[in-house]
């Protein structure tokens, strides 16, 4: 008998797939909103496993794992998409991370002291730890990464969610003081992000193509081989500080026996093919399920198809720049152009729900907005009043993955409707960043008009998301803000939300962001999509944060 985590196919869901069929309005869902760590001492969590396991760890346990899309950057700090920060992490530990349900959780720091107005951190650090390569884990490399992180002249794609860092000091051997430029609240779940790992210092200094290509960290699992559009495999690491007793206290960060021996893994931009994998037992693990597949794979006795939520959405991203995007009234015209209720039966079949805002439920701040509902002939209207009656050609980009695929064909239908010609590129993820991550001409010198892509704000908190993908000061090349989107009252309340450390006034500034973004339509939000995977019944106990990354740390082999 399969274990199931828990998976959300609520009525309404159901209602939907039928209703949208029928060209009626479906139905949407709201949740709690997240915490974040306050700007006071903590220590955060400190979990064990979930599940028993094995009385010893199987010496054959060798997986592999199927994704939909090949690694772009093994530099934690460099790194723009959720698969190579899930990779990173296994590799890199960092001060603090998550467990799966995201609550924050120590690392190789043991807590946190901040000041009441959350510009000072004092950050105690775990003591005998070494990276792989048998450097020491001491302030020494914290300040190593830190200032690393902080160095806005590097041009490192994570730069910019650290900007808030002005120095970091070493108080003694085991312990830094951060000292940030402005109140920053969320700055130990900002820590916590994918983007957050350490790196060891000697890859630092050997500059940032080694730091790229050969990772070395303080993680369960060590990096040892990439070879792009084929695979890449992490070994065990047996001398991870997570299964020592001495170095937590007494009691194990996660039991020892957990863990595979090697995982590798496999890029499989077809979903069939990763279906056909793990149905043949050529792979043990699978993400994401296509959403087409998963009632196949749920009912295979054979199979564990698991679903849960996450915090992942999926955008049409408008580069406002463009002289037709830079109309809001097109804009909005694309919004009320695209049935929401239909791309969550046809594109995510029913694994999603309607978008109310432009982050999920789940993350802490959302603020429910009132729905574009769909509407032709509004559309129409407002293309007209804007001077574009006759139609409107525009250019697409996406990577080549089997849901973004669809996602291109939905968008490139519902806008036909309405007069709009979509050009779609699917590209290999490598290329896309390549193009679209790495430009330095501003918004006019980018080669789209829209970008397809998802976004998971891997801090948990309304920051990065707003500020993440449509302030300003992050448009590509420092970040992933590919409306490159420049209104001042927003900026002003993303300002407010980043320089105060007290909930409420964080929460009205955020609120004030996304009635302006509603408003203002830099994208067209599509739906929280579910997070989808499969195992053989050789695995147990992995899964998914719910920012999508893949959580293999208290995973363990069946014999």
């Amino acid at each position: 008998m399969k274990t199931r985590r828990k998976f959300l196919r609520p009525v309404c869901l159901l209602l939907c797939l039928i209703l949208a069929a029928m060209g009626m309005a479906g139905c949407g869902s709201t949740a709690s909103t997240g915490t974040t760590a306050a700007a006071t001492a903590g220590t955060g969590t400190e979990p064990g496993t979930t599940a028993a396991v094995p009385e010893e760890r199987s010496a054959s346990s060798d997986i592999v794992a199927a994704t939909d899309n090949d690694l772009v950057t093994l530099d934690p700090h460099d790194a723009t998409n959720t698969m190579d920060g899930a990779v990173q992490r296994m590799i890199m530990d960092g001060l603090f991370g998550f467990d799966m349900e995201m609550n924050v959780v120590n690392m190789l720091a043991t807590g946190y002291e901040a000041n009441d107005s959350a510009t000072e951190f004092i950050i105690p650090l775990r003591e005998g730890v070494s990276f792989t390569d048998g450097t020491a884990w001491n302030a020494e490399a914290a300040k190593a990464n830190l200032d690393r992180m902080a160095d806005q002249s590097l041009g490192l794609k994570r730069n910019g969610l650290f900007a808030m860092i002005d120095t970091t000091e070493i108080v003694d051997e085991y312990t830094v003081k951060v000292i940030l430029k402005y109140s920053f609240g969320a700055f130990i779940n900002t820590l916590a992000h994918p983007a957050g790992a350490m790196i060891s210092p000697v890859q630092i200094a050997a500059g940032k193509g080694t730091c790229a290509s050969d990772p070395v960290g303080t993680g369960q699992y060590k990096f040892v081989e990439w070879r792009p559009g084929e695979y890449w495999k992490l070994e065990l690491n047996e001398d991870w500080w997570g299964y020592s007793a001495e170095l937590n206290g007494g009691t194990p960060f996660v039991d020892p026996k957990a863990g595979f021996s090697s995982i590798t893994f496999k890029p499989v931009t077809e979903a069939a093919t990763r279906v056909a994998m793990i149905q043949s037992g050529d792979a043990d693990y699978i993400y994401p399920v296509p959403t087409e597949s998963y009632q196949v794979l749920e009912a295979d006795p054979n199979i564990n198809a698991y679903g849960d939520e996450s915090i992942i959405m999926y955008y049409a991203y408008l580069n406002t720049q463009k002289e037709a995007l830079s109309d809001v009234r097109v804009r909005q015209a694309l919004n009320y152009a695209i049935d929401k209720n239909a791309y969550v039966a046809v594109v995510q079949n029913g694994l999603a729900t309607v978008a109310t805002s432009y982050m999920s439920p789940a993350v802490q701040f959302y603020v429910e907005q009132p729905a574009y509902e769909y509407n032709i002939e509004k559309a129409k209207e407002l293309l007209a009043e804007a001077g574009y009656g006759d139609g409107l050609t525009l250019k697409v980009l996406t990577t080549n993955s089997s849901l973004m695929l669809k996602f291109a064909e939905f968008t490139q239908q519902q806008l036909a409707m309405v007069g709009i010609t979509l050009t779609v590129e699917a590209l290999e993820a490598g290329t896309f960043s390549e193009q679209v991550d790495s430009n330095t001409g501003g918004g006019s010198e980018a080669v789209y008009d829209i970008v397809l892509r998802g976004w998971s704000p891997s801090t948990g908190d309304a920051d990065w998301v707003l500020r993440a993908i449509f302030s300003s000061t992050l448009a590509p090349p420092k970040g992933s803000a590919y409306s490159y989107f420049e209104n001042e009252d927003f900026d002003k309340a993303i300002q407010g939300g980043l320089n105060s450390a007290d909930l409420e006034v964080r929460a009205e500034a955020y609120a004030r962001a996304q009635e302006i973004l509603w408003e203002q339509c830099p994208a067209v939000p599509m739906g929280n999509s579910f997070n989808t995977y499969a195992t053989s019944p050789r695995l147990s106990n992995v899964g998914r944060l719910k920012d999508g990354a893949i959580y293999f740390r208290e995973g363990y082999f069946v014999k």
